[in-house]
């Protein structure tokens, strides 16, 4: 952030242009989710004070362990995944965490699989391995899918409860 902001100063941008120009610099689903942000096209200061908010120091910290992965999945299957938005903030701070992880053989790509799953609400896991088996016959409810499988239908079966009005 301070060398964005650096560069941002020399050129003379203004607090609206620093929120759309920020995003350029981060991956693909992290722009998704600072895109998402208060702050976000407005006020550069209300943005990052809500980014910041969003990374723990914890997950910003560079050594990380199983335990802190456990941590966290026990904090999310406490609250509630609602809406796609809440889904996507599920799964940004358990990839900082996971990825590293598995980068560095602590924990393998089953694991990794198995710990996104434990930490989704119960009900929310329930509807996407209900969907899953219904589109997929070689599924069986007692499976764990994959994290990228589980986001998708995830996301599908919220935007679909949200069309619903719940």
């Amino acid at each position: 952030m301070e060398e964005f902001e650096e560069l941002a100063e020399r050129h003379g941008l203004t607090t609206k242009k620093k929120t759309k120009m920020v995003v350029k610099y981060v991956d693909k689903e992290t722009k998704k989710f600072w895109k998402r942000l208060e702050g976000f096209g407005d006020d550069y200061m209300i943005l990052k004070r809500k980014i910041m908010e969003a990374y723990s120091k914890t997950l910003l910290e560079d050594k990380l362990t199983v335990a802190e992965l456990v941590k966290l999945i026990k904090k999310s299957t406490k609250e509630s995944i609602a809406d796609e938005e809440d889904l996507d903030t599920y799964y940004r701070k358990f990839w900082i965490v996971a990825a590293d992880l598995v980068e560095a053989d602590i924990i393998n790509k089953k694991q990794h699989n198995e710990y996104f799953w434990k930490g989704l609400p119960r009900e929310l896991r329930y509807a996407i391995s209900d969907h899953l088996e219904a589109r997929d016959a070689d599924f069986e409810s007692d499976q764990v899918p994959e994290v990228e499988k589980a986001m998708e239908v995830g996301r599908f079966v919220l935007r679909k409860a949200a069309a619903r009005g719940g």
